[in-house]
């Protein structure tokens, strides 16, 4: 059976996009190749908030568990999303090109014996989907996260509000708010002073608002 799609005005790529995708007003997606590898059965799968940007190369490998949301005004652009379980990235996100966000660790080396019968579980699978390695942990983003070039964002992290984090940058453990972290390994080498109140936050969403009258093409069936 295959599952309804919806697509893009002028797409170059003729997939479309899951039904399960649910998009906000004012919503930026780039192609619908980001949903390749999407493969939630949740509903939704996807929530992606108002005036919320997919951009460039990003792409989402999403198991059949798997939930994401992106809150409004949030812009990924060249991320990778791998969700076996739960993302929940907040508003006014800003993740550059190369960031990973992953709820679940990557397949060790050994046992061999369970990558093998991984491997027979999947060719047996006629959508040929590879068993998740782990147990999911869920990664949450809170409101106003920035997250540098390169960065990685382990299973079981959450990043507080307003934090930074540098470019290539490896992230395993939780960050507080405001926090600057860069290094290998991470250190917060700043505290930034809060300055995003909600009265500030409503008078830039209307200056965007004014800035940018026009929608996402393209309808769903």
């Amino acid at each position: 059976m295959i599952e309804p799609r919806w697509f893009l005005d002028n797409d170059w790529y003729a997939g479309g996009i899951p039904a399960n995708v649910h998009v906000g007003r004012e919503v930026y997606l780039d192609t619908s190749y980001s949903f390749a590898a999407f493969h939630s059965r949740q509903s939704p799968g996807l929530t992606l908030g108002h005036a919320s940007g997919v951009y460039d190369r990003t792409n989402f490998f999403v198991g059949p568990q798997g939930m994401v949301t992106v809150g409004p005004y949030t812009c990924l652009n060249a991320t990778t999303i791998i969700c076996n379980e739960r993302i929940e990235i907040g508003a006014h996100c800003l993740l550059a090109w190369g960031v990973v966000l992953s709820d679940t660790a990557p397949w060790p080396a050994a046992p061999r014996e369970r990558r093998r019968t991984a491997l027979r579980a999947a060719a047996a699978d006629p959508m040929r989907l590879f068993p998740a390695a782990s147990c999911a942990r869920p990664v949450v983003l809170e409101d106003n996260v920035w997250i540098g070039f390169d960065s990685v964002i382990l299973p079981g992290v959450t990043l507080g509000r307003g934090c930074i984090i540098g470019c290539k940058t490896v992230i395993a453990e939780n960050v507080p708010p405001y926090a600057v972290v860069v290094g290998t390994p991470p250190r917060i080498v700043r505290t930034l002073e809060p300055d995003d109140d909600e009265a500030k936050r409503e008078r830039a969403c209307r200056e965007y608002d004014r800035a940018w009258p026009a929608g996402v093409g393209g309808t769903k069936p």
